[in-house]
């Protein structure tokens, strides 16, 4: 059994026009607090880089057993984060 704490911190995306075609995103926890962010140059773009961050956030979550972690998910968390996020930048 995996002890989990009572409260999971819950996380929402945010996209914003810059400019012509420069679209800023942010992940930030339910509270405010930034967590990640970037830019693209398109929506379409910026929502997929904030997706993309948000989801490789949460395979790293601490409270997520190893165990049943898979294959592809333990690769991707021992490849450096600049290879795969390359334009985001992440809050500590």
């Amino acid at each position: 059994m995996i002890d989990m704490p009572e409260h999971l911190p819950t996380f929402e995306v945010f996209l914003k026009k810059c400019g012509r075609r420069t679209w800023r995103w942010r992940v930030c926890t339910t509270e405010g607090r930034l967590v990640m962010h970037g830019f693209e140059n398109g929506r379409p773009a910026a929502k997929y880089a904030a997706d993309r961050a948000l989801f490789m956030m949460l395979l790293a979550a601490p409270y997520r057993p190893a165990g049943r972690a898979s294959a592809t998910a333990r690769s991707s968390l021992a490849t450096p984060a600049s290879r795969w996020l390359p334009r985001h930048k992440m809050r500590e």
